[in-house]
């Protein structure tokens, strides 16, 4: 039997977790209270975990379930429905695959209904009607009560749109029958019309009026005994006894199965005692009753049959119009368990004007399915479910049948026309491939191994979609307990740890490493005893796991022609199988005999094009390198992985006959292959094919149905349901299709090293290996795509969690991290951007499967990208997403273009690896800078580079160099800004003009980038270097302001920073050197405080920083500007006598002695004076350095008006005017000396306001809007006799001749000394 159907499995976890409502339905009783809902939190870490496979059967597996159909062919349409939670929660889910273009919305709300009590067994039934939208179910309890729930659309789509009101849609009543009797089973007919099989053999037909809101229903019981009869029946004589089932007893006249016709005039019910009857609706009498066998069978016939009640798949009523003539209004297809199982079809003609007949259409032939048992033995397997699909005039028709055994199933189709039932039924039978990812083989410990044992178990166990987080933490409850019955398990962990911790703690934790006799480690048995304990809870996992699977129902949407498979845990959506697949699942046999079957089934496929010639040859081929590969030891096996992952890892360097040889060698085929698996391998394909004269166009006719070009663009979109169906056939393909192609290459390794062709073999074993790996590299990144996972960085098309209009609030200012998917790389980077393909002229099964090709193909582009473009492009996309990790392990992949070059400098940047990514940039900058761009960067780059940085690329040196240092500025990276700014400048001479436009403004851009960057990095230097090259004198001057102040700065107290300042050639720049001198001086100026003898290291109230004054000075003197120098020192005497006058708080503290200071030796005076007697001699030396002509000073005069000093350009106030000379300068000279600016330098004289130690940025400011003030000449003479002054003044102190109170203007100095008084 063919294999020509494949399931692809979707697991039912819900969309998001804010997109799941926890509903809880009011009963009879709890009607009158406001019942409310909740949201559920998926991600509470307070969820209860099941603690053993019992109770995750109970919380998680579902009992009942199915796939509704709306009878509107508008989103949303498919809704799948399951029992879950001890039978007390129904689960709902739209599932459709794809929608219409213009829909812009997403149905991805999972509502959770729980009626706080049992649902009975088939105690779920929907119903709608076209022209309306809303959805009805239909459910009954243990309780015998009978829910009516009306859900509209928007309620899968928006959480608001919910009313908080339950009982507002939810309706609840207890016909009235119920109270004498018990509910088996319910049917919908429509919205208006329920059918109950009741457990004393009658069925109870309910109707309400159009309107009615299902509160109340009338019932009409329909009961083929008399009410005589039925009184009768309390006493039973001679009936066959009832049916024990859930603690009740069931009459054999149970309708057990109950089918409706489309026109709704006749309800079909097959009862327990194995009949079938027929009840008109319009009469409300049975019209028909008929063995499930065609037997006439009498009441007390001792071949009595009794079905069983837990089952309910019995009977199909369909319409096939102008089918066997058009003489048939109905057909009926009913299956009978017994006599190894048989269908029937069934045609009822008349009704109308003449009595109702239903007719046998095959009546002498045993129409048993085919067994999956080839033995004929049937006692484990067992029909759990059957469809039919209906056609037009009976013509391809198709019959479904689920087995099922245990947690296996299997699925067979039966494609027939009416007229051709008989012969079609024995040869027409094809099967489904079931899901064979989960069945991957976990990771096999060996001693060569350099990877720790339980990162591979991490890896394979955290695999996307193998297994659920409810099944991991229920495998761990259950291996805990099992490992430490008497300790708690939750003590045993961190809060709040992840998954992966609590798996390592509880497994690999528990792993102690062994002692040989004499006291040493045995560290070779802690990997074996590592993956030992790993295997254990690997086995707990998958037994759990494999309940998941178990067949519950099978559906068929007739509109889009796909069947659905419901398991307990998941569903699976059955498509076509592709090429591939074909030739995978069938041997070349089944192909060669069942061709013409596939073909006549699928005529919107070209499969002779599709598998080639070469198809049985082909099929074979796979089943012989599988086979040979999978006898490997594990040795073995491991070391081709090796010498696999080396050659599509590195770059190729020498020829392909020595890297075969190389890779035998990583092999040893000849040392590992045993004979027994070599004579294997010659057996088997020489069976079909010669081993030496192998053919390579076999290999290449398997090759040729791998994907390659993306198909053609569609007008629908796919649903979030739908991409997830599509990327886990993706991943499944991508699985088998890599290890195919292992295989082929490894067999073909192996032939060309260890057997020798015939003469005439085409096998080329260097064009194979040229082919298989390229193939075999691509679809390795594929298995990387699709096994690692991220946080979704779609924008959420999902308005399920809008709160405009909602009654209720749940957490409504939560994080935005809760609505973060986990998804695979794959589905966000690829899947969910692929329009699926439309279904015209063929069957949704079929477009899935394409689908699925068009996102293999996709990844790659092949004949549209660049294959190393595409890697570049999810490199990009990974550094653009933060996932740098992900990022780091996928740069494996990457080849060295000069575009992933770049990008591996741009990963490098991100991981703060400066240097490396530097070189980086540098390997890649000449052909990233010159040519043709490969396309549209900023699309190739995933948006990593914006539509200004794409500029910069293949656009000359320079702005290359520009867009780099642009990167190293974000990451504040200045040595590496300054190095790309000084090659930018180094190339933009060569490459650009100075007529070109862009030559100045790049120019500048990039010589303050350098400057700016030179200067955080103390580049001083290179900083100078750059603003000496500034051709905007306002920039330059702005540019030097900042570097003395950054060196000076930097520098601290101290004359390292003039040293700096002076190291710089100045004089070779036109006015530089006086650009330096007004910077000195507008630094001074904002100074606010100095420095003095006082304020020594060892004091903390000193100010540490630099004496802006002081070095101004020192920078005149070194530059032999003395008289400049002597103007800073005479403002330094100023502002000495103001501090010693006048003195601040801090200088005050300073001078407090504490109590256990060392004591000093008192000096000959105050340390004030001494300041200034120093400065006055360093005043007096500065003018003896110059020439006597020019041996004095200009200073500022203070305005008569007035009182308050004014900083270092203060002049003195007692200077009189009428000794000016053209130039408004009064000589001191000329000063009288009986005026009253001449005052006896007594300690108490002079004394200005308190104001005048304020900072000298406020005084500057003050004097801007002072009018012009005249200057005073101060000689070298007058210095002098300042000097002497003070030292009268000390040695007035020292022998006590001082007077107390400030002396009067008009009083002269005792001996006869005239001095200008300077502060």
């Amino acid at each position: 039997m063919a294999r020509i159907y494949k399931d692809t499995r979707v697991d039912l976890r819900p969309y998001s977790s804010t997109t799941v409502v926890n509903i809880l339905i009011p009963t009879q009783g709890s009607a009158q209270r406001r019942a409310r809902f909740s949201l559920s939190a998926l991600t509470d870490n307070n969820l209860p975990v099941a603690k053993d496979d019992e109770e995750f059967t109970k919380r998680h597996l579902a009992t009942q379930g199915s796939l509704y159909f709306r009878k509107r062919k508008l989103y949303p349409r498919s809704f799948l429905w399951r029992v879950i939670n001890d039978n007390r929660v129904l689960e709902l889910h739209c599932v459709d695959l794809t929608k219409a273009g213009i829909e812009h919305h997403e149905y991805n709300v999972t509502l959770r209904l729980d009626f706080q009590e049992e649902i009975l067994p088939c105690g779920v039934e929907f119903a709608d009607l076209e022209e309306h939208e809303a959805l009805n179910v239909f459910v009954l309890t243990a309780s015998k009560q009978l829910h009516t729930l009306t859900l509209r659309p928007e309620f899968f789509r928006r959480v608001s749109a919910i009313d908080d009101n339950v009982s507002e849609w939810c309706k609840t009543c207890v016909p009235a029958p119920l109270a004498f009797s018990y509910p088996h089973r319910l049917h919908a007919s429509s919205p208006l019309e329920l059918f109950v099989s009741l457990d004393n053999g009658s069925l109870l037909r309910l109707t309400r009026r159009s309107g009615d809101d299902g509160s109340n229903w009338s019932p009409l019981t329909f009961d083929e005994r008399t009410w005589g009869s039925s009184i009768r029946g309390l006493v039973r004589w001679h009936v066959p006894p009832p049916v024990k089932y859930r603690g009740r007893n069931l009459d054999q006249n149970v309708p057990n199965a109950i089918a409706t016709t489309s026109d709704q005039t006749y309800v079909f019910v097959v009862c327990l005692n194995h009949t079938l009857k027929i009840w008109n609706l319009a009469t409300n009498k049975l019209v028909a009753s008929k063995d499930l066998l065609n037997r006439q069978v009498q009441q007390n016939d001792a071949n009595f049959l009794s079905l069983n009640p837990s089952e309910s798949s019995f009977i199909r009523v369909f319409n096939a119009e102008r089918a066997l003539d058009g003489e048939y209004r109905y057909f009926v297809v009913t299956y009978s368990p017994f006599e190894d199982g048989r269908f029937k079809f069934w045609a009822v003609k008349g009704g109308l004007t003449s009595q109702l007949v239903i007719e046998d259409l095959y009546p002498d032939a045993p129409l048993r399915p085919m067994d999956p048992d080839m033995t004929g033995n049937m006692l484990f397997w067992n029909i759990a479910d059957f469809q039919i699909k209906p056609a037009e005039a009976g013509k391809g028709m198709e019959l479904w049948v689920l087995w099922k055994n245990n947690s296996l199933c299997q699925l067979y189709t039966l494609h027939f026309n009416f007229d051709t039932l008989e012969r079609d039924w024995y040869t027409n039978w094809v099967s489904t491939a079931m899901e064979s990812r989960r069945q991957e083989a976990p990771p096999v410990s060996v001693s060569s191994d350099v990877v720790d044992p339980t990162e591979k178990w991490l890896k394979y166990l955290l695999q996307p979609n193998r297994f659920t987080p409810e099944v991991l933490e229920t495998a761990l409850a259950i291996y805990n307990e099992a490992l430490r019955p008497l300790a708690s398990t939750s003590s045993n962990f961190k809060k709040n740890a992840s998954l992966p911790e609590r798996l390592c703690t509880a497994v690999a934790g528990t792993v102690s490493l062994r002692k040989y006799a004499d006291d040493h480690m045995d560290f070779t048995r802690y990997p074996t005893d590592t993956d030992t304990k790993w295997r254990q809870f690997w086995q707990t996992a998958e037994d759990i796991n494999r309940r998941r699977f178990e067949p519950v129902s099978i559906a068929y949407d007739t509109y889009s022609e796909t069947p659905w498979l419901l398991l307990s845990d998941s569903c699976a959506v059955i498509r076509e199988c592709s090429s591939t697949e074909l030739l995978l699942h069938n041997t070349g046999a089944e192909l060669r005999t069942e061709g013409t079957k596939i073909v006549d089934r699928w005529s919107h496929r070209d499969l002779g094009s599709e598998v080639g010639d070469l198809f049985e040859q082909a099929s074979h081929l796979m089943k012989v390198a599988s086979g040979f590969r999978k006898r490997f030891p594990a040795e073995l096996e491991a070391a081709c992985w090796d010498a696999i992952e080396a050659e599509i890892f590195t770059e190729p360097s020498s020829s392909i006959p020595d890297r075969l040889d190389v890779f035998r060698e990583r092999c040893d085929f000849g040392e590992r292959v045993s004979n027994k698996i070599f004579d294997g391998l010659f057996a088997a394909m020489n069976e079909h094919l010669s081993i030496d004269n192998l053919p390579s166009e076999v290999f290449y006719a398997i090759l040729d149905t791998i994907p390659l070009g993306p198909g053609k663009d569609s007008d629908l979109l796919a649903t979030h349901f739908g991409v997830r169906a599509t990327v886990n056939g993706v991943q499944e393909m991508i699985l088998q299709t890599r290890q195919l192609l292992v295989d082929l290459l490894v067999l073909v390794v192996f032939l060309d090293g260890e057997v020798d062709q015939e003469e005439g073999s085409t096998f080329d074993a260097a064009d194979l290996f040229s082919t298989i790996i390229p193939l075999l590299r691509e679809y390795e990144m594929m298995h990387w795509l699709s096994s690692n996972v991220r946080k979704s960085s779609g924008k959420p098309t999902s308005d399920a969690t809008d709160g405009s209009g909602s009654p209720f609030s749940l957490k409504k200012d939560t994080s935005s991290n809760k609505d973060e998917r986990v998804v695979t790389i794959l589905e966000d980077l690829f899947a969910s951007n692929i329009k699926p393909r439309q279904a015209i002229g063929r069957s949704q099964s079929y477009t899935l499967t394409l689908g699925i090709r068009d996102v293999l193909s996709w990844v790659t582009r092949q004949g549209e990208v660049a294959y190393p473009n595409a890697l570049v492009y999810i490199q990009c996309d990974l550094i653009a997403k933060k996932n740098i990790d992900l990022a780091w392990d996928f740069l494996r992949f990457q080849v060295t273009t000069s575009w992933a070059t770049y990008v591996k400098g741009r990963l490098y940047v991100v991981m703060s690896e400066y240097d490396t990514a530097a070189l980086y940039f540098r390997k890649a900058a000449y052909l990233l800078s010159c040519g043709k761009p490969l396309g549209n960067l900023h699309e190739m780059s995933s948006t990593l580079l914006d539509i200004v940085s794409v500029d910069c690329f293949h656009n000359g040196l320079p702005k290359y160099f520009q867009h780099v240092l642009s990167i190293f500025e974000q990451v504040r990276s200045f040595s590496h800004v300054a190095d790309f700014a000084s090659l930018a400048l180094q190339t933009l001479e060569s490459e650009l003009s100075e007529q070109d436009p862009e030559y100045n403004v790049l120019r500048t851009d990039l010589l303050s980038r350098l400057f700016h960057a030179s200067l955080k990095t103390c580049r001083h230097d290179e900083a100078y270097s750059a603003l000496t090259r500034y051709k905007d004198v306002a920039l330059q001057r702005s540019a030097l302001n900042s570097l003395i102040t950054t060196i000076l700065t930097a520098s601290g107290p101290g004359s390292t920073g003039l040293k700096q300042i002076l190291h710089f050639p100045t004089s070779l720049v036109p006015n530089l050197a006086s650009y330096v001198d007004e910077t000195l001086v507008s630094l001074a100026k904002k100074q606010s405080s100095f420095n003095s003898f006082l304020e020594t290291e060892n004091n903390k109230w000193a100010d540490s920083t630099p004496d802006f004054q002081r070095i101004l000075q020192a920078y005149r003197i070194a530059r032999a500007d003395y008289r400049g120098a002597a103007e800073i020192a005479y403002r330094n005497v100023q502002r000495l006598r103001q501090a010693r006058d006048n003195p601040s708080s801090h200088l005050a503290l300073a001078k407090a002695k504490d109590a256990d200071d060392q004591k000093s030796m008192v000096e000959e005076d105050d340390p004030e004076s001494q300041e200034i007697r120093h400065e006055l001699l360093s005043l007096i030396n500065l003018l003896a350095c110059v020439d006597k002509s020019e041996s004095y000073i200009l200073v500022e005069r203070e305005n008569p008006s007035s009182t308050q000093y004014t900083g270092p350009d203060y002049r003195p106030r007692n200077i009189q005017a009428q000794a000016v000379d053209d130039d408004g300068n009064v000589s001191m000279d000329d000063i009288d000396t009986e005026s009253p600016t001449v005052r006896r330098t007594s300690s108490n004289a002079s004394r200005p306001s308190s104001s005048s130690v304020q900072g000298h940025s406020q005084s500057y400011a003050q004097n801007q809007n002072q009018k012009p003030q005249k200057r005073v000449i101060v000689t070298l003479d007058h210095l002098r006799r300042e000097y002497q002054g003070e030292l009268d003044r000390v040695s007035r102190i020292e022998r006590g001749d001082w007077e107390f109170g400030a002396l009067e203007e008009e009083d002269e100095d005792v001996d006869g000394d005239e001095t200008m008084i300077i502060s």
